[in-house]
C-alpha cells in the first residue's frame, strides 16, 4: 500500500494590520530561547504498510503549546490559532486507498498568529505555522520524504536557491529547508512542515528576517516537535 499524501488546501492567515504607535519608550531586546518539549507524546499507530486514517491525523492547533512557544520567545503573547485544511490524496492510480486515508483535514495544520515587542503596535506580529503532510506506516513516511526532498533538490539544480539538505541535524530523521521560511521534515509516521515570519525589531531587516526565524525560532520548533513524535530514539 502506498502511503496517501498531502496537499496543502487552503493557507490560513494574513498578517494582522500594524498601526504606528505615538513616540514613547524603545521596546526591550527580543529574546530567544531554546526548545523545551512539554506536551504529550504524538503517537500516531497506523497499520503496517498503510496510512493512517485521516479522521485519527492529529489536531495540528493542539500539538505546539503556548509554553513551547515561549520557552522559545519568552516574550510572545496574545495567542490565536487558525485552522489550515489539510487535502489527502491517493497518488498511486493503480491502486485503490484504504477506506478512510483520503479526504479533507480540516485541523491538519495550524497557523499561530502572536505578538512580540516592538516599536509599532500591532494586534499579533509574528506566526508559526505546522501542516502535517503525510501520517502513514514510518517506511513509507520516509519514502514519501524522499521523493520530496528530491524534487526539492532538482528544483535547486535548475536555480533555486533557497533549497538545503540538513540531514538529521535538527533532531528528526532528515529535514530540509524548502523556502527561506519554511522547513520539511520527517520523524517516525509524521512527515510535516514548519513555517512562520515575524516583524517584530530585533529579527532583523527585510532581506534577512525570513533566515533568522528560521534559524532562531522554526528550527526549535522543529525540534520540539520530533523529541515528541514516535520513533525518537
Amino acid at each position: 500500500m502506498n502511503p496517501s499524501r498531502t496537499v496543502l488546501a487552503a493557507v490560513a492567515a494574513a498578517s494582522a494590520a500594524v498601526v504606528l504607535a505615538g513616540c514613547g519608550s524603545e521596546p526591550p531586546p527580543l529574546e530567544f530561547g531554546s526548545a523545551k518539549p512539554s506536551g504529550a507524546r504524538l503517537d500516531a499507530q497506523p497499520p503496517q504498510g498503510g496510512s493512517l486514517p485521516v479522521a485519527q491525523w492529529p489536531d495540528a492547533c493542539e500539538v505546539l503549546g503556548e509554553e513551547e512557544i515561549r520557552a522559545i520567545l519568552p516574550q510572545a503573547e496574545n495567542f490565536d490559532r487558525k485552522p489550515v485544511k489539510v487535502t489527502v490524496l491517493n497518488f498511486n492510480p493503480l491502486a485503490e486507498p484504504d477506506p478512510g486515508t483520503t479526504g479533507d483535514v480540516p485541523k491538519g495544520g495550524c497557523e499561530t498568529g502572536f505578538r512580540l515587542p516592538d516599536e509599532y503596535e500591532s494586534e499579533r506580529n509574528s506566526s508559526i505555522g505546522v501542516v502535517f503532510r503525510t501520517v502513514a506506516d514510518p517506511a513509507l513516511v520516509a519514502e514519501a520524504y524522499a521523493e520530496d526532498r528530491e524534487s526539492e533538490a532538482e528544483k535547486a539544480g535548475r536555480g533555486a536557491e533557497e533549497f538545503q539538505d540538513l540531514g538529521d541535524s535538527l533532531g528528526p530523521e532528515g529535514c530540509f529547508v524548502k523556502w527561506s521560511d519554511q522547513l520539511v521534515c520527517h520523524q517516525g509516521p509524521y512527515e510535516f512542515e514548519v513555517s512562520g515570519s515575524s516583524t517584530a525589531d530585533g529579527v532583523g531587516g527585510y532581506e534577512e528576517s525570513d533566515r533568522n526565524w528560521r534559524e532562531k525560532v522554526l528550527t526549535e520548533v522543529v525540534r520540539t516537535l520530533s523529541a515528541r513524535m514516535a520513533g525518537q530514539p
